[in-house]
């Protein structure tokens, strides 16, 4: 089911109006997407889509009289309304990346260890933020964090490591610790490897598992 919006652009005293699903026309605003066959949801540029007014006059403001061109430059250069749908949307999706970036490196003041993501969602709930996506992501970030500090002790960070692992499982092992790591120094012998990294604290747990795993236990690990 499309979410029907309109978008519209006035150029000097003429106003012209597309149906469109705000979503895709959104996608395309956003320059992630040039699909106007499934963000037109009627095949017309209005003057007023609301009383069914069918616009003229399109090649004098558009240089062209192609439906498709001209919804184009309508969406990219005029204004989309938003839906409620589509602003519910973005800001859930804003909520699950922040709720990310703070589990992945929430720590536990009290303990040192690493938070639970349920236990974040959980107090999440009691702090009652309204999560805007037009406002800066960083900004709401921060507000958050003072909220949750207010509910759990939590504080940002990560864990650094030092490892020694012996030369047969050194390409297995620094293929993980590239992909989920901070690499700090490597320094590699015919015998081994010796790698200092600095991990998220949310990643702590499988990235050691993952190390023990590739290396069969020959890894020596070390928090510094």
């Amino acid at each position: 089911m499309d979410d029907r919006v309109t978008a519209r652009l006035q150029i000097r005293d003429k106003r012209f109006e597309i149906s469109v699903d705000c979503d895709k026309a959104m996608l395309i605003k956003e320059g992630g997407s040039n699909d106007i066959e499934s963000a037109l949801l009627v095949d017309k540029i209005f003057k007023d889509i609301h009383k069914g007014e069918v616009a003229g006059d399109l090649y004098r403001y558009f240089g062209t009289e192609d439906v498709k061109v001209i919804a184009l430059e309508i969406i990219r250069k005029g204004e989309v309304q938003i839906s409620s749908q589509y602003r519910e949307k973005r800001n859930e999706m804003l909520k699950n990346k922040i709720l990310d970036n703070i589990s992945s490196m929430a720590i536990d003041a009290t303990t040192d260890l690493p938070i639970p993501r349920k236990r974040i969602e959980l107090a999440m709930q009691d702090i009652h933020h309204n999560f805007d996506y037009n406002r800066s992501e960083s900004e709401q970030m921060d507000e958050i964090l003072a909220k949750l500090k207010r509910a759990i002790p939590i504080k940002l960070g990560n864990f650094d490591y030092a490892v020694e692992i012996t030369i047969q499982y050194a390409n297995d092992a620094m293929a993980y610790l590239k992909r989920m790591a901070d690499i700090k120094s490597n320094i590699r012998t015919d015998s081994g490897m010796s790698v200092t990294f600095s991990v998220k604290a949310g990643n702590e747990s499988e990235l050691l598992s993952k190390l023990k795993s590739v290396t069969h236990g020959n890894i020596m690990i070390r928090r510094l």
